[in-house]
């Protein structure tokens, strides 16, 4: 898969206590229309805007940064996030220009002691020429540093509709690991698929969400019900 060849859009609000904000929109802006994938869109920002707060801080410290450094050894390791983004919509298109997905985060934190992002109400759609889109939710979520897998926790639910856009297809599990650049979501966790007739509880599932593809791993448990 290219990134180079795909574009994308996004909007958002970024801010950090360190760097002005009309810099940072700067580098928002600059990063998230490289034609990079949405998720390591993300990546190559929180590079930018740590460069930028870094600089910022130099330029108002009265200290050199070996005094600094030799002040702050010792310390604990700083754990709280440098900067975040609120209310994030980020679309990847394809190279025919059709939308291939949608990426919605009320906020979005960035721990740099991990390098990991955090999501506030994850919305995820994912679409296919012909195919009825896939809608992901979650309460939580987090961004790994590889910028493409991206692990949904608590209440994930994934819908699609049928053919007709009419009956819907549910999945119900506490915790869902998607991997962007390989296409498909996966867990080992208790899942639950509901459609209009079954209900299938089972141990894992893996959904291969480009090819409308579903395979349940383990003590897999059927019930029809007639309507």
């Amino acid at each position: 898969m290219s990134f180079n060849n795909r574009q994308t859009r996004a909007t958002g609000s970024a801010s950090t206590p360190s760097a002005p904000v009309n810099s940072l929109q700067r580098a928002y802006t600059y990063f998230m229309c490289k034609g990079i994938k949405p998720l390591r869109q993300l990546a190559f920002l929180i590079a930018g805007l740590g460069f930028i707060a870094l600089i910022g801080y130099w330029s108002y410290s009265t200290e050199s940064p070996a005094i600094i450094s030799s002040r702050d050894r010792g310390k604990t390791i700083d754990t709280a996030p440098d900067f975040f983004i609120k209310d994030i919509v980020i679309q990847e298109f394809d190279t025919r220009g059709d939308l291939e997905s949608t990426l919605i985060s009320e906020e979005v934190s960035h721990f740099p002691h991990n390098d990991i992002m955090l999501l506030t109400q994850p919305d995820l759609w994912t679409y296919e020429k012909d195919r009825q889109p896939w809608h992901t939710t979650a309460d939580n979520g987090r961004i790994l540093p590889d910028g493409e897998t991206i692990e949904l926790i608590n209440n994930v639910v994934m819908r699609q509709k049928d053919e007709n856009g009419e009956s819907e297809l549910r999945v119900d599990t506490p915790f869902l690991t998607v991997y962007s650049g390989q296409e498909y979501a996966d867990t080992d966790a208790p899942v639950r698929l509901l459609n209009s007739t079954d209900v299938v509880n089972a141990m894992g599932i893996r959904v291969f969400y480009k090819q409308d593809f579903i395979r349940l791993k383990s003590r897999v448990n059927s019930i029809h019900e007639s309507r």
